[in-house]
C-alpha cells in the first residue's frame, strides 16, 4: 500500500494535540499512542531536541514508527512539537509527506506553558521561544513542497471550515469529525478556543514582561494575524 506520511508541525501548548484528535477520526488515519519522539526516545528525545541542527538517524527512527503505526491505513500521522525545527530534513527522508504548520497567539501560548511547566515561570524566556518557533513556521509555511497552515484560532472558531480545508488538502481523509469531545491532558472537552480565559489570568507585569520581548517582531506578530496587547487588557 502507498503511505502519505501526515506531520504536524506545531509548539507546545498550540493546540497539536486537539488537532491530533480531530484528524484521528478519519477511518483512513493511523497515529501513535504516544508522540513520534517518545516512541525513538534515544533519538529524539534528548536535550538538545530544540536544536535544528541535530543530526537525527531517520532511518533508526522510520523503523521504530513503522513498526507501530498500523499501515493497513493509508495515512500515517505523526506528531512531535520539536518536529518544526527540522521539518526540511523530514520531508527528505519521508517520501510523500504532508505537513500541517499551526501557531497559536503568544500570550495564550506563554500562559499555557508557564502552567504546564510550574518551575518556568520566566515569562520573557516563554516569549522568545514563540518567537523563534513562530519564526521556523514562517519559513515552514513558505517553502515545504505541501503544507497547509492555519492558526489555532481557526480550528477553534472555525472547526468546520478548517476540516474542510483539511480534506481539501488531503483527500485520503475523506471525512473529518470536529462535534464531540476531545481527551486532552487527561480530560475531555470540545473544540473550544481557550484564549481568552488564558490570557485573562496575565497581570499586567506578565503583559509587560511577555511585551518586552515581543514588542522587537511586531512584523513576525503581524504576518500570522496578533498584536501586542495593551497592559491594560489583563
Amino acid at each position: 500500500m502507498k503511505h502519505t506520511y501526515l506531520f504536524i508541525l506545531c509548539p507546545p501548548a498550540s493546540g497539536s494535540t486537539l488537532l491530533w484528535r480531530i484528524l484521528q477520526t478519519s477511518p483512513h488515519v493511523s497515529a501513535f499512542r504516544l508522540e513520534g519522539q517518545a516512541l525513538a526516545k534515544e533519538y529524539l528525545f534528548t536535550p538538545d531536541r530544540w536544536d535544528p541542527e541535530k543530526k537525527i538517524p531517520w532511518d533508526q527512527v522510520k523503523r521504530k514508527w513503522q513498526a507501530a503505526w498500523d499501515v493497513s491505513k493509508p495515512i500515517l500521522l505523526e506528531k512531535s512539537p520539536p518536529h518544526l525545527v527540522r521539518a526540511r530534513q523530514i520531508e527528505e527522508h519521508f517520501p510523500d509527506s504532508r505537513f500541517i504548520v499551526m501557531v497559536r497567539n503568544p500570550y495564550a501560548f506563554c500562559e499555557g506553558l508557564r502552567r504546564r511547566w510550574l518551575k518556568k515561570t520566566d515569562l520573557g524566556e516563554l516569549a522568545r521561544n514563540w518567537v523563534r518557533w513562530a519564526g521556523h513556521q514562517s519559513v515552514n509555511r513558505r517553502t515545504l513542497a505541501c503544507s497547509v497552515f492555519f492558526t489555532y484560532e481557526d480550528l477553534c472558531d472555525r472547526p468546520r471550515e478548517t476540516c474542510v480545508r483539511l480534506v481539501r488538502f488531503l483527500p485520503e481523509l475523506e471525512a473529518l469529525s470536529f462535534e464531540n469531545e476531545f481527551k486532552i491532558f487527561e480530560r475531555s472537552q470540545p473544540v473550544e478556543n481557550l484564549n481568552e480565559r488564558q490570557i485573562a489570568r496575565l497581570s499586567a507585569a506578565d503583559l509587560r514582561e511577555i511585551n518586552a520581548v515581543l514588542a522587537e517582531h511586531r512584523p513576525l506578530l503581524a504576518e500570522f494575524g496578533y498584536a501586542l496587547l495593551e497592559e491594560g487588557h489583563a
